[in-house]
């Protein structure tokens, strides 16, 4: 039997090692709740990949610094505030810091771990990439630089068999607009995808407008109008951070992100005979 494999990439706000495991159970309950005569927790497969141990620990102790009269308000918000500045400067080709090359080099030995599973099948396992906030940004670099360079990978590991992208929580809109490396989206359908998956591929956009990080995409240029299916405002964050910017770390948890994302996973794994073989 076929599994979907699903690959999530954290971003700002959740840098913590294993800060996915909440979200797939959640994600996988909803998948089996859906149709529990036929689907199975087995039919999915997760992975997470982390870099945040690569940003330097010191750099998160600069607000407590310049906040020695203990005064300043919305302190989460503030950090959130200081990765976005910090990681947009240090994360560059070109930046002596060497930041980019070692979260990309990081990236590629997930994934060639990830294409290890016994239950990954290196030539056609459907991959769908989960992206959170500059996680969207970094792995949309990192399968732009794939495009000159896929020598000695497999199919999965080199995204050949990508079967849908969902971003939440994403400064990419952004990000488009002041460079040149992301005025034209990655495509979502991997060459090497098994050609009756291909038209369920979809390209899912969630942003909550109280987040000040995350934004539409669909408007960015006619080429992303084409790639992003969806653009889907929700609300997350508990009653406390919700209408608020804080509500940008609320979407591992909400039901208002978790619910369709499950419903679209069941969408690529519908009957079909590829997950037969």
């Amino acid at each position: 039997m076929k599994r979907l494999a699903v690959a999530i990439i954290h971003g700002i706000g959740s840098e913590k090692e294993f800060y996915s495991v909440e979200l797939k159970h959640r994600i996988v309950e909803e998948y089996l709740k859906a149709d529990p005569n036929n689907r199975m927790e087995d039919d999915l497969l997760f992975h997470e990949i982390y870099w945040g141990d690569l940003v330097h620990e010191d750099d998160g102790q600069l607000l407590s610094k310049l906040d020695y009269k203990k005064e300043l308000s919305y302190k989460d918000l503030r950090n959130i505030f200081i990765d976005v500045m910090r990681l947009g400067n240090s994360y560059s080709k070109n930046n002596e810091s060497g930041l980019y090359d070692a979260i990309h080099e990081r990236i590629k030995s997930s994934m060639n771990k990830f294409a290890s599973h016994r239950n990954v099948d290196q030539e056609d396992t459907p991959l769908v990439i989960m992206a959170h906030s500059f996680g969207s940004v970094i792995m949309s670099n990192y399968i732009y630089d794939l495009q000159s360079n896929t020598s000695n990978m497999s199919n999965f590991e080199a995204f050949k068999t990508l079967a849908g992208i969902v971003t939440f929580a994403s400064p990419l809109a952004i990000f488009s607009k002041q460079t040149g490396d992301f005025s034209s989206p990655i495509n979502k359908i991997g060459s090497a995808l098994e050609d009756g998956l291909k038209e369920r591929v979809k390209w899912l956009n969630f942003y909550d407008k109280d987040d000040v990080v995350a934004y539409p995409m669909k408007n960015v240029n006619e080429a992303y109008n084409q790639a992003v299916d969806t653009d889907l405002e929700i609300n997350v964050g508990s009653a406390a951070t919700s209408w608020n910017p804080a509500c940008h770390t609320g979407y591992w948890e909400d039901k208002d992100f978790i619910k369709p994302v499950a419903r679209y996973l069941g969408e690529v794994r519908a009957p079909h005979d590829f997950w037969k073989l």
